[in-house]
């Protein structure tokens, strides 16, 4: 076998032995991450280590440096250092401060992911692996919810992946993503097949994943696709085609209108509920944490404290389900104003403008990163999806993998260089 060596007084090119070990083990925790706590945590520990075998030899020159987004890498650590100056001042245990820091780790994967990710044929393959895991559950899914299925298993069937919530969401995800390759298929066979796949992806959304974030996404990707379309106008364009897609959605599944309108109750007699429901779970988080954001507006009640100050303050009002302590109010804005004060909320805006800043708005998969930004950033309105678990870790593995331009492809051995 002929050795390769480099011209007189160049240096020899690193072999690229653990850089694709390392994207496929990022791949395959992006997608484990749709269905596993578990089996994500032992993916991204493979990851890690995959990772530190790059960083620690000379494979690291040939990661993506020059694409590197360092305003989000300072972003994030004005973001993270904030929260632990909070923890200084903050009035929790220090178990429970570090709870909530650790919490906040998701978004450190942006980091390695762009510096894996930079070229088109990886940033390709990390889109073919999303879309085959959404389509598998998407399959399972519909085969789920069969009567013959529901009998077999014995009780109504639950999401396929980690939740209705990840479902919904990742399903929107794949809707839009399906779409696009349909526009890039050359053959008619393929485009009917993504056309098809984009078709149940929606069905499923509409008809069988009953998370209600899923459709808030679906609505803010529309006008997502509109405005990097038409530009302005064309966001006005896409609020107007998302206002008639809810209504004419809402009219014509009964399993959407039951869900808002079940919603809408909650909502509206929380107060005199005798039980406990989502929605109102969720404006009773709003209204005492607005209470707490009142009395330490500026500084907040310190990392890792929401929970004691909330607990305490609904023990002392309520003896039925109002009472029960709970760790986070389901505003991921809220929450970081209620714990860090103003400081850390702008730093955590800051970040979120620096992340779609960031986002090469240029090219597809750009768009893809920035409409999926501002998809979590409408739904942690009423969550905290960049805290979460599956979905603040799904929305780091895209930004990681999509929104930095693209980095040219090496050039193949033997290739003139403009070639």
């Amino acid at each position: 076998m002929p050795i390769l060596t480099s011209p007189a007084g160049a240096a020899a090119a690193p072999q690229t032995r653990w850089i694709p070990r390392a994207r496929d083990a990022a791949i395959f925790a992006s997608c484990a991450n749709l269905y596993s706590t578990a089996l994500a945590n032992v993916a991204l520990f493979v990851f890690l280590v995959m990772l530190a075998c790059v960083l620690a030899g000379p494979e690291r020159r040939k990661l993506a440096w020059s694409t590197f987004p360092r305003g989000v890498a300072l972003a994030i650590g004005l973001y993270l250092g904030w929260q632990v100056l909070g923890m200084v001042y903050t009035d929790a245990p220090l178990a429970s401060a570090w709870q909530s820091l650790y919490a906040d780790r998701k978004i450190l994967y942006i980091l390695p992911f762009a510096l894996l990710f930079g070229t088109e044929a990886a940033k390709r393959r990390f889109l073919a692996a999303f879309l085959i895991a959404n389509a598998v559950a998407l399959v399972l899914s519909f085969l789920m919810v069969a009567p013959s299925v529901s009998h077999l298993i014995g009780r109504q069937p639950t999401a396929v992946l980690h939740s209705h919530v990840t479902q919904g969401m990742s399903f929107a995800m794949a809707f839009f993503l399906s779409l696009w390759y349909m526009t890039q298929a050359k053959d008619r066979r393929w485009r009917a097949f993504f056309l098809v796949l984009a078709l149940g992806f929606l069905v499923n959304i509409v008809i069988v994943t009953t998370g209600r974030s899923g459709y808030v996404a679906f609505l803010v990707f529309i006008v997502a696709c509109y405005g990097f379309w038409r530009g302005p106008r064309g966001i006005l364009l896409g609020l107007g085609a998302a206002a008639l897609i809810s209504l004419s959605i809402f009219y014509a599944s009964s399993t959407v209108r039951e869900r808002v309108m079940l919603g809408v109750h909650e909502a509206t007699h929380y107060m005199e509920a005798t039980g406990e429901s989502s929605l109102g779970r969720r404006m009773l988080l709003y209204h005492v944490t607005l209470e707490l954001i009142a009395a330490h507006p500026i500084l907040g009640t310190g990392t890792g404290s929401f929970k004691a100050h909330f607990s305490n303050t609904v023990a002392q009002r309520y003896n039925d389900w109002k009472a029960v302590p709970f760790h986070d109010p389901h505003n991921q804005y809220l929450f970081v104003w209620a714990e860090n004060g103003l400081p850390g909320l702008a730093a955590f805006l800051f970040l979120l403008v620096s992340l779609y800043r960031a986002c090469d708005k240029r090219t597809p998969y750009g768009q893809m990163a920035a409409a999926s930004l501002l998809a979590w950033c409408a739904t942690s309105l009423f969550s905290g999806h960049f805290r979460t678990f599956p979905e603040g870790h799904m929305i780091a593995f895209v930004l990681g993998a999509l929104m930095t331009r693209i980095q040219p492809e090496p050039a193949a051995p033997g290739t003139d260089a403009w070639r």
